[in-house]
């Protein structure tokens, strides 16, 4: 699998289903800026405020759409909907078949503007979970202070220095961030 972050803002994103697990996924396209039409036959509660369209799933409801998401309770279907979407050049995850999908979603978390993700490449999402949770317990200190980061790289970026890779390096040495953290702490007592 090649790990991306895609940005969907502002693009059609289909989902195709209407119980639970096909509103996680559409709350998390529009999370993401995604311009999200709901297709199905019936909704669980929640869909409100969404684009929902009540009807049985058709290939022409994929026109347009950027993402597709087939979360359907028939694999057969999810996998049809797939199908049809990879022959209409359109990226398509099946919710219940990493198989068929273009790509599958990592556990992620988003904190600011770190967002952190894990993946067992479908095999295991609940250890993704675990392993996502573990490694987010310090999310929020590092967004604190990625605004001091991203503005010293700025700096270094724009400098004559002939060893910039180093210096950028040397702004996240355990030392560093122990130090930005520190300062961090000591502003709230």
């Amino acid at each position: 699998m090649y790990p991306i972050m895609l940005n969907i803002d502002g693009r059609k994103c289909v989902v195709i289903g209407g119980g639970a697990v096909a509103l996680r996924k559409a709350n998390k396209l529009r999370e993401c800026g995604g311009n999200v039409v709901v297709i199905s036959p019936e909704f669980a509660d929640g869909f409100e405020g969404f684009t929902t369209v009540k009807k049985e799933y058709e290939r022409r409801d994929l026109e347009g759409a950027f993402v597709v998401t087939a979360a359907t309770n028939d694999k057969e279907l999810n996998r049809q909907i797939t199908a049809d979407a990879r022959k209409m050049k359109i990226l398509a995850y099946a919710v219940d078949d990493a198989e068929v999908s273009d790509f599958i979603l990592p556990a992620s978390k988003t904190v600011g503007d770190i967002t952190v993700a894990a993946s067992t490449n479908g095999k295991y999402p609940y250890l993704a979970k675990r392993i996502r949770d573990e490694i987010s317990d310090n999310i929020a200190i590092y967004n604190s202070i990625l605004p001091y980061l991203a503005k010293e790289r700025k700096k270094i970026l724009a400098s004559d220095t002939a060893d910039k890779k180093g210096e950028l390096k040397s702004l996240i040495t355990d030392e560093s961030i122990q130090e930005l953290k520190n300062k961090i702490d000591n502003s709230f007592k």
